[in-house]
């Protein structure tokens, strides 16, 4: 063999040689770098598997938690329910044994009226009353308030008989009934003239009450003792419906009325109107507007207005107007 060719073969097993040895640290690098992203994708699985632990740790201990609270609340409602049936049974066994007691005393009550009813006997004299006495008053008032609706209307209808009295009006001629159609009004007036007087005394007595009241009070602001404070402004005509103010400002049943007819009322604001007169200021062009355009003219004369009734025309002199 040639110097050559083995100077050629040493440099391809130089070649070789190098290149196995390249492989070899490739190889070794890249097992490294594998065993390094193992390790780490260990460390990360360990890290994963940890925090799943705890989260599944949390959850059973928040779930055990919940379970003690809404036993605890159960229990607490148990308790306030059973607390609440127990106040209700003992507020209806009170007032059963209330009802009890009353419907008892009511009975015991009447028993001893009955009782007495039969030990009392009667006086054996009479007292006469004096008609329109405050002990008559009060004892029509207690038979009135005893007897029924059916006896007060029966009452009120024989009343009503008893006072109108029906018109025989059968057979009478047309002077006889203007004298019976007369003397029906003269009853009316009669009878409006004595309500406008008992409605003008109303009100006089009613006035008179709050004026009495009113002393009363400023009589009493300088007692010791406290008064008590009233709410509404004027505690009398709270309590007494109708009361009319201390001022009587109009009343709807005045007799005393204007007897003018409307023209003569009128007559009275009728009259000369006495106004200021303004001069009235002509135009001295007129403008109208055509399909054309506009179109400019001489303005049309007004006639002057005419004079007030009762006020002489004032004399006008004629005025030139010319267009500009």
């Amino acid at each position: 063999m040639s110097e050559e060719e083995h100077m050629r073969d040493e440099s391809i097993s130089e070649v070789r040689l190098k290149m196995e040895e390249d492989a070899r640290k490739r190889k070794e690098r890249a097992e490294e770098e594998w065993r390094e992203y193992e390790e780490i994708r260990r460390a990360e699985r360990e890290k994963e598997e940890e925090e799943i632990r705890q989260l599944r740790e949390r959850r059973e201990r928040r779930k055990k938690e919940r379970a003690e609270e809404e036993a605890r609340m159960a229990e607490a409602r148990a308790i306030e329910e059973q607390k609440r049936r127990a106040e209700e049974e003992e507020r209806t066994r009170k007032k059963r044994e209330e009802e009890q007691r009353k419907r008892e005393e009511r009975e015991r009550k009447r028993a001893e009226f009955a009782e007495k009813s039969k030990l009392t006997t009667r006086r054996n004299f009479v007292i006469n009353k004096k008609a329109g006495s405050v002990e008559q008053v009060e004892e029509v008032k207690h038979e009135e308030v005893q007897k029924s609706k059916e006896q007060l209307e029966a009452e009120r209808k024989a009343i009503l008989e008893q006072r109108i009295q029906p018109l025989q009006i059968d057979g009478l001629k047309g002077e006889q009934l203007r004298a019976k159609a007369k003397e029906l009004n003269d009853i009316i007036l009669r009878l409006e003239g004595d309500k406008y007087d008992l409605e003008q005394r109303f009100s006089r007595q009613s006035y008179d009450m709050q004026e009495l009241a009113e002393r009363a009070r400023q009589m009493n602001k300088g007692d010791k003792r406290g008064t008590k404070v009233q709410n509404t402004p004027d505690p009398l005509a709270a309590k007494i419906s109708g009361l009319p103010p201390k001022i009587s400002m109009y009343s709807e049943y005045e007799r005393v009325k204007d007897h003018r007819s409307f023209s003569e009322r009128q007559g009275v604001f009728s009259g000369p109107l006495f106004v200021e007169r303004y001069e009235r200021i002509e135009p001295k062009v007129h403008v109208v507007m055509t399909e054309d355009g506009f179109q400019v003219g001489d303005a049309p004369q007004h006639p002057p207005p005419p004079p007030e009734p009762g006020v002489p025309a004032e004399p006008t002199e004629p005025v030139a107007v010319t267009a500009e």
